[in-house]
């Protein structure tokens, strides 16, 4: 549909306007942007940048004049090899559209580049930074190379000139060796995901003993697959030690400052990876010279001391030597015979004391010791039982004796009574204290009698007639 006749669409008719809703209209003009605008290519620089959960990315576009609404979905972003940023000019090229719920037109991104090397540099910097502060680019996390490696993996392009170079100088230095290659782009959109998976798997393969990921030389741009995150973490992932080879000497990429080893070129890559043969031949010749050299100085030193010995006065007479140690072997065997007969009766008696405190301490011994002794006790502590007991029986019957002389009612079988006071609380023992007339009870051995008091009289002439007590039986 041409713009003049999507405008026409507008316009209202002689006599019929056509009024529309606002759906109507936002669709009509979304086909119409997309029909007259089905991709552009729009440079400004990136503002207001925003990442949703879904992973896609919203931003505006802007330039001195005018702002973009561009939405970059998440299928397209896991493709592009650049990290969008606030700040950053870009070229976005894609389709114009409309979004219908806000009614706003945005620019539906389908490839971001960054505008001139400046960008690229601001993107290269920041990102170094990142991973520097992560410690990647650290030098205590890398290895050193096999000496003699005797299978090379290496990760390149098989289209190039640099592949050519490695393998033409590792078959010349060193033709014993297994060459594996892994072939990947090196440029371009998805080229980093290829090489860091390449890389991978390399490392599960696992019969690499060194690994060399490289390119030949180009620009900033060609070499950017190997300033990508995930080529980065690949090479820092590695089990096998990594040498970087990218580029010419004068390239610098963040895949040379995470290799183990950075070559200037895929030629030096190769030259740093295995020793040349000659150089090989030549390092065996000199400790072959050098083992030679030292062999013959020790047997030389060695000839000296025999020839040595062969002059020594001992070995004039061995005979007498001989004599002489066997002499001194009688005489040390003699001291020996003599000291062990010493140590043996010395130990004797020692295990005969040991033996006689043994038996003194012998557990039956002991036992019947102390059968006799609780044998002892039991009959003294038998003794000192019935002894007590009797003791305590008399104690008993003196005490019940002492007990009936004090009881009244012996006295009162006796012949004796008790005068008790009217309320029979306390005894009468005294005539001092009773008057005529006063009442009082005489207890006898076998009931008591209620008297009164008719007369008292002294001591003294109470005791000339026994039976003028005062007392009268009622």
């Amino acid at each position: 549909m041409s713009a003049r006749r999507a405008v026409d669409r507008f316009l209202p008719r002689e006599g019929e306007p056509h009024i529309y809703s606002v759906g109507e209209l936002i669709s009509e003009l979304g086909e119409l942007l997309s029909g007259e605008f089905p991709s552009v290519l729009v440079q400004g620089e990136i503002t207001d940048c925003r990442r949703s959960p879904g992973g896609h990315i919203y931003f505006r576009l802007k330039d001195a004049k005018a702002q973009l609404q561009v939405v970059f979905f998440a299928s397209k972003v896991s493709r592009s090899r650049v990290e969008i940023q606030n700040g950053i000019h870009v070229q976005v090229e894609g389709p114009i559209s409309v979004y219908a719920a806000r009614g706003d037109m945005q620019l539906n991104a389908e490839r971001i580049q960054p505008v001139g090397l400046g960008a690229l540099q601001a993107q290269f910097e920041a990102l170094k930074k990142k991973l520097q502060d992560e410690g990647l680019f650290a030098e205590e996390r890398k290895r050193e190379l096999p000496s003699y490696p005797t299978r090379i993996a290496i990760v390149t392009s098989l289209t190039g000139a640099a592949i050519q170079d490695m393998i033409r100088i590792l078959r010349q230095r060193a033709a014993y060796a297994r060459i594996t290659v892994a072939p990947v782009r090196v440029q371009g959109i998805g080229a980093a995901q290829e090489i860091a998976a390449a890389i991978a798997l390399v490392n599960e393969w696992g019969e690499a003993d060194v690994l060399i990921v490289g390119r030949g030389g180009g620009s900033l741009e060609d070499l950017w697959a190997f300033n990508e995150e995930i080529v980065v973490r690949a090479i820092v992932a590695s089990r096998i030690p990594v040498v970087s080879a990218v580029g010419h000497e004068s390239d610098f990429t963040l895949a040379d400052l995470a290799a183990d080893v950075r070559a200037a070129t895929p030629t030096h890559a190769a030259q740093q990876v295995v020793a040349h043969k000659d150089e090989t031949c030549r390092r065996l010749l000199d400790m072959t010279k050098h083992a030679r050299d030292r062999l013959l100085r020790e047997i030389q030193r060695d000839r000296r001391h025999l020839q040595g010995l062969q002059s020594h006065h001992a070995l004039r007479k061995p005979h007498g030597m001989v004599n002489d140690g066997i002499q001194s072997l009688d005489h040390v065997r003699e001291r020996l015979v003599g000291a062990l007969e010493n140590w043996a009766v010395h130990r004797r008696r020692g295990l005969q004391g040991a033996d006689a405190t043994l038996r003194a301490h012998a557990p039956a011994r002991i036992v019947e010791r102390m059968r006799e002794r609780l044998l002892g006790l039991s009959h003294r502590a038998a003794g000192s039982a019935s002894g007590a007991l009797a003791r305590c029986r008399a104690e008993i019957a003196g005490g019940e004796r002492l007990l009936e002389s004090y009881d009244y009612r012996g006295v009162l079988r006796r012949g004796y009574a008790l005068v008790w006071s009217e309320n029979e609380d306390r005894l009468v023992n005294r005539a001092a204290g009773l008057r005529p007339g006063t009442p009082v009870h005489v207890q006898f051995q076998d009931g008591r009698a209620h008297a009164q008091v008719t007369r008292v009289e002294p001591e003294s002439t109470a005791s000339g007639s026994p039976g003028a007590s005062g007392e009268e039986t009622p």
